[in-house]
């Protein structure tokens, strides 16, 4: 009997002991998290002749619950005519969020933001149209196009502070030219505050494509998963047909955690 209670005793205390280790270890998960409030998200269209635009999405997502990811994407397609012509997506985004604690006696929060985009330029050489089309007055003339990304750009703002921003390289190319894009800004971070924050983002692309044999030259803007294009245009998508897309768009991370201690 004395051997049963010493090791029923014995037993407790080590629940106990377990019990206390427990308590001493940090709560599961981060000590902050994201609430996302009201929105406001446009793109905006816009072509000429027979240019094509496909996509045109911004996808907010929360991947985890200090986490939030914005996508924006889409493409931009334009074929040469005898009047040239030419297509544009402009994206923005306003969120409103909202920055709060999970625990109690946590450090001040700190938030980092990273912007990245990825896509492909690429504009046809005119030379072989403008021996097919001629460049003397009355006929079709010399089709030279372009191809543009950029600007990409997201702020943060409290209230009227400015807390982060990031602004990542434009690209465009020219009659000829092929460009695989893969620009990155950040991360950015800084010590913040619990309270309601403002993210702000834009995004543009944009091709024109000059006179010439009809839709034997193209200049394509392509920053989008899965390009919602007419499959007249699948030659012009071609030269990076073996390009992986799954990070195609602008790409925003804005993450909060517990500032370290000092």
């Amino acid at each position: 009997m004395g051997n049963r209670r010493s090791l029923w005793l014995a037993g407790l205390v080590a629940l106990c002991g377990a019990a206390t280790a427990f308590a001493a270890d940090p709560p599961p998960g981060p000590a902050y998290q994201i609430v996302l409030r009201s929105r406001h998200a446009e793109v905006t269209p816009a072509r000429t002749k027979g240019a094509q635009t496909g996509g045109g999405s911004i996808v907010v997502e929360q991947p985890e619950p200090n986490t939030i990811v914005v996508i924006m994407g889409g493409s931009a397609v334009v074929g040469s005519d005898c009047h040239g012509a030419s297509a544009a997506m402009d994206f923005h985004l306003e969120q409103d969020l909202e920055i709060i604690p999970t625990r109690p006696g946590a450090r001040p929060p700190r938030v980092g933001m990273v912007g990245r985009v990825v896509g492909t330029l690429q504009v046809t050489d005119p030379g072989k149209g403008d021996k097919e089309c001629g460049t003397a007055a009355g006929k079709c003339g010399k089709g030279c196009g372009a191809a543009e990304q950029g600007p990409a750009a997201a702020c943060l703002t409290l209230g009227q502070t400015n807390l982060l921003s990031i602004s990542v390289e434009s690209s465009a190319v020219s009659c000829g030219q092929e460009l695989s894009v893969n620009h990155r800004n950040g991360p950015v971070e800084g010590v913040a505050a619990v309270g309601a924050y403002h993210l702000s983002g834009s995004f543009h692309i944009g091709v024109s494509q000059g006179k010439g044999v009809f839709n034997r030259q193209f200049a394509v803007a392509d920053f989008d998963t899965a390009p919602q294009l007419d499959a007249f245009w699948s030659d012009a998508l071609k030269p990076f047909r073996a390009v992986p897309r799954g990070d195609f768009g602008f790409k925003v991370v804005v993450r909060v955690v517990e500032d370290a201690a000092p």
